[in-house]
């Protein structure tokens, strides 16, 4: 297991947060399995790791911010 495993793993586990979006946190566990994911908050979860993780500049992090609103823009509303 890699960081970014280790990473979606927190993330999921939360209770409040697998509860309100009807998810069971071992069904995800890797990055690779999330982003193919038919919910769209396991999805954009993935993406911001996986964004974040690629990425040493930190102004790039807007990019990924907006790649993530746009998913999430398609996919929900």
């Amino acid at each position: 297991m890699n960081n970014e495993d280790k990473m979606l793993q927190l993330v999921l586990s939360d209770t409040n947060l697998s509860s309100a979006y009807d998810y069971n946190p071992e069904e995800f566990p890797t990055i690779d399995d999330a982003l193919l994911s038919d919910n769209p908050v396991i999805v954009a979860v993935a993406k911001i790791i996986r964004g974040i993780n690629e990425r040493e500049d930190k102004s790039i992090q807007k990019e990924v911010y907006n790649e993530v609103f746009t998913y999430l823009n398609q996919n929900i509303l």
